[in-house]
């Protein structure tokens, strides 16, 4: 299964985060998933955001909790946050998914 795959393989989650929050496998990867992981990972990069935050909860919220909590909050920080998670056919490759190198691994 793709999702499986990302949040295992590209991402390194522990299966457990799914079995506790299985509503990750009904969201759409290209249109929430995605753009969701890109956003906390520049902010974890930016040393922002924890690197042991439940990343699982974050992908389960609302749009408009997302957006407050993750791009509007530090959109002075990081001015192009709400750029990239707009471009949602872009998030694959700011992640590595779909080539052969894992930028993503382990960072979340």
């Amino acid at each position: 299964m793709r999702h499986m795959d990302f949040f295992v393989n590209k991402m390194g989650w522990d299966r457990e985060v799914i079995i506790r929050y299985p509503k990750l496998l009904a969201f759409s990867l290209e249109k929430r998933i995605l753009p969701r992981c890109s956003v906390l990972q520049v902010l974890i990069l930016k040393g922002l955001v924890k690197e042991n935050c439940n990343m699982g909860s974050l992908i389960v919220r609302s749009e408009k909790h997302f957006l407050e909590k993750f791009v509007t909050k530090y959109e002075n920080e990081v001015p192009q946050l709400l750029d990239l998670y707009k471009r949602n056919t872009n998030c694959l490759l700011v992640l590595g998914y779909g080539t052969d190198k894992v930028s993503g691994k382990n960072l979340m």
